[in-house]
């Protein structure tokens, strides 16, 4: 996982454009909750937009890639999944934004050749494309021989990227290759809304949402903030800085054995107290909501994630197990009503988050395979911790000021040493 500015991209760059014919077939169907704060967020003329990319190696020097047949894998791809093919739009009367939904048989690819090009023209483009408005804000191209393939954020999540290179390789590799689509995403968004509409209507409370209104009070009846010193920042945001760091090669990696995340959420709570934070760390983690292989949409592609709160206490790892364990609990009650019942104070507009994906699970390592986002403004921390087959990568986006660089070196140094010293220890235990 990284960002745009820290990749070097270059190369031959033939667009895959994508052309969308006569009407959306679908109309205003409800978006979801984390959409439509994406889509508020962009009816600010001044918002730089959040897109999403990935890259993966569909050939070779010594075996070029056909672009046509790149381009036929595309538009089946885009064929299977409703969530990238929709246009996203405001309604008059309530402001509120909904999706129109072009047809699998309304959208054509083709070649179109842009010559040399480097990461920034790259980054351009990306912005230009993958932006809500008329048509699907989607790009898809090659590099080369690398596959690139990005989205608005409000067409989706992290793991349809992953979903995207593997199922555009797919069909590159063989185009007769049969795999049912999980069902379409826009009637997950339906039932998700009718959910929440039910339990607005209720007079009663959820049985989860005390577990909430019990964390925000914890907080200063607020959504938690970063604990740590990040500098004087401007309404609005800083400019972000990004860095990916390598915290630990396969072998020590795999040493965190069964329960890496609550491991590694008990040890940066650790080492947030040591830099002077406090001895509970309070943030939100991201939980997708597709399911295990068995769910009908576990191959859907869309913005399928929703948030829950955790608590851990320094160097607790069976405290954070417990704590993931009820987060999924709570994940169960939508954000919207926790929301509207618990009114909890937002005092950044970045949302301090931890996040742990294990890429191992998702199937073979593909060639060449990145995720890239853009590099925006933030006014708060977000981390990613990577699971993948050559070890434990984080990337951790925080305001670009000499504060906040200050204190992300020292946790990031703290958060290393403890990492290597735990397996080490793990290591050792099972010679």
């Amino acid at each position: 996982m990284t960002t745009i500015d820290l990749v070097m991209l270059s190369g031959s760059f033939t667009e895959l454009r994508t052309h969308w014919s006569g009407e959306p077939v679908r109309r205003q169907l409800a978006v979801t909750f984390n959409q439509a704060n994406h889509l508020l967020g962009l009816a600010d003329p001044t918002s730089q937009g959040v897109w999403i990319a990935g890259t993966v190696d569909l050939g070779s020097s010594a075996e070029p890639v056909d672009a046509d047949r790149a381009a036929l894998s595309v538009a089946r791809f885009l064929s299977e999944h409703d969530a990238l093919r929709a246009r996203f739009q405001f309604d008059p009367d309530t402001c509120g934004p909904y999706a129109d939904v072009f047809g699998p048989n309304q959208v054509q690819v083709t070649v179109t050749p842009h010559g040399k090009i480097g990461s920034d023209d790259l980054a351009t483009l990306l912005g230009d494309r993958c932006r809500s408005g008329e048509v699907p804000g989607v790009l898809f191209g090659l590099l080369d021989s690398t596959l690139i393939v990005g989205f608005d954020h409000a067409h989706c999540d992290a793991l349809t990227v992953d979903l995207a290179l593997r199922r555009i390789r797919e069909l590159y590799i063989d185009p007769d290759t049969r795999r049912s689509p999980g069902q379409r995403f826009f009637d997950r968004s339906e039932l998700d809304g009718f959910l929440s509409e039910k339990l607005a209507a209720t007079e009663g409370e959820h049985p989860q949402l005390p577990a909430w209104r019990r964390f925000f009070a914890a907080n200063g009846d607020a959504i938690p903030t970063f604990p740590l010193p990040l500098g004087e920042i401007a309404p609005g945001g800083a400019p972000q800085r990004t860095r990916v760091i390598e915290l630990l090669d396969d072998t020590a990696a795999d040493a965190l054995g069964r329960g890496a995340f609550a491991k590694l959420l008990a040890l940066l709570a650790a080492s947030i107290a040591e830099q002077g934070g406090p001895r509970t760390l309070s943030t939100v983690i991201p939980v997708h909501t597709r399911g295990r292989s068995s769910s009908p949409w576990h191959r859907t592609a869309g913005w399928l994630v929703t948030n829950a709160p955790v608590r851990v206490r320094a160097g607790d790892v069976g405290g954070a197990g417990r704590a993931l364990k009820s987060a999924l609990g709570l994940a169960a009650v939508p954000l919207d009503h926790v929301l509207q019942r618990c009114r909890p104070a937002m005092t950044t507009a970045d949302i301090f988050m931890v996040s742990y994906l294990d890429y191992r699970r998702l199937g073979d390592p593909l060639p060449g395979a990145r995720h890239i986002s853009n590099s925006t403004t933030t006014d708060s921390v977000q981390m990613w911790f990577s699971r993948h087959h050559d070890g434990l990568d984080l990337r951790i986006r925080y305001p670009d000021t000499t504060t906040a660089n200050a204190t992300v070196d020292a946790l990031v140094c703290s958060l290393a040493e403890r990492l290597r010293r735990y397996t080490d220890t793990a290591r050792t235990a099972t010679v």
